[in-house]
């Protein structure tokens, strides 16, 4: 007889099916081999990667920094620091800019990571435009100066269309894209709004576009409207649930509480928080946060990911004045979209199958 020759590769092949036999005569279940394509195989591991980690503690980090910094330390700073509030005013400020500085770095490291999904599996538009706003905001911060914001401006407004486009373009639920549509056009505005006061400050002696207050008042405007498209969205994908209702009415309820308390404080405080004017009638910003924070909070069983996209987008607020937000609304829309521009999101394990219910 002849002798049969056979390779590495045939080898291993013959050697894993004679160890399947063998578990299936004894009774066992083979191991499963996983095969398949790297997002399928990042399926099989039920979300445990890398960009899964950055992108499920960067919304708490982000909000962590919202609630500490931008919102305990400007009130504390009217609050007199005596005695054990000194002390407490000290350290919760502390872990606030302890969380601004993880959450910028877990931000463009989100982004660089997404970036590299995306090119991985061929989507160069979205690989190039999330890898050059990366690149431009670090290269901002390295030089440390203001003449390079124009250049981040415009690498974000790229950015934003590459990843908003897909989706909005796409036949997805209706509502959903109406929702990251309007997400997108505020920040758009926004952008146009900033590039207008670079261009006043980095040539002062020339005319600018203008229309920035403009921009900034319509883009208000869309946000309050967006607010209504995600609660639509919500409904019509996971379907309309009372205790996420009524444990939203809560932040809504605190606004107006806090308007009629000391209405002047409060704009304030809204002001530098989430970038809004409030000139549109407080009771409609009320609604427009219920309607927001029912969505976020209604998501989350099922659609996860959604829910951390309207967090990192209340975190980043509406005049993205700084790449750190700017990345914090890039993060937002891809989560929004369901990362249709990179090529899908990691799994969250912790999700309800679609055949159970929640509360």
């Amino acid at each position: 007889m002849g002798r049969i020759r056979v390779d590495g590769r045939r080898a291993e092949v013959v050697e894993e099916a004679g160890v399947i036999v063998e578990e299936r005569a004894a009774g066992r279940t083979a191991p499963e081999i996983v095969t398949g394509s790297p997002a399928r195989i990042e399926e099989r591991s039920g979300g445990r990667t890398p960009l899964a980690a950055v992108l499920w503690l960067l919304p708490i980090t982000a909000l962590t920094e919202l609630l500490l910094l931008r919102t305990f330390f400007r009130v504390g700073i009217y609050i007199p620091k005596q005695g054990s509030f000194a002390v407490v005013y000290r350290v919760l400020t502390a872990a606030g800019s302890f969380a601004l500085n993880l959450s910028s770095v877990l931000a463009l490291l989100a982004l660089g990571l997404l970036a590299w999904q995306a090119f991985r599996r061929s989507l160069r538009g979205a690989a190039f435009a999330l890898g050059a706003f990366v690149v431009v905001s670090l290269a901002l911060a390295a030089a440390g100066t203001s003449e390079l914001g124009p250049t981040a401006r415009l690498s974000f407004v790229l950015a934003v269309a590459a990843v908003a486009w897909p989706f909005v373009r796409g036949r997805g639920d209706r509502w959903q894209r109406v929702a990251v549509a309007g997400a997108a056009g505020s920040a758009l505005l926004s952008a146009y709004a900033g590039l207008v006061g670079d261009a006043g400050r980095l040539v002062p002696s020339t005319n600018g576009p203008g229309g920035a207050v403009g921009a900034q008042l319509v883009a208000e405007a869309l946000v309050v409207a967006t607010a209504f498209a995600f609660f639509a969205a919500w409904v019509v994908s996971d379907g309309l649930r009372v205790r996420p209702l009524l444990v939203a009415a809560g932040p809504a309820l605190a606004l107006l509480v806090a308007w009629r308390a000391n209405g002047a404080v409060t704009g304030i405080l809204v002001l530098w928080t989430a970038g809004l004017r409030l000139y549109l009638p407080v009771w409609l910003y009320a609604v427009a946060l219920w309607a927001f924070s029912s969505a976020a909070i209604g998501w989350m069983p099922r659609r996860g990911w959604r829910s951390a996209g309207l967090a990192l987008l209340l975190v980043a607020g509406m005049l993205l004045e700084s790449t750190y937000v700017q990345a914090l609304a890039l993060v937002a829309l891809v989560l929004l979209t369901d990362g249709e521009a990179v090529g899908g999101l990691p799994e969250r394990p912790r999700e309800i199958p679609a055949g159970r219910t929640a509360l």
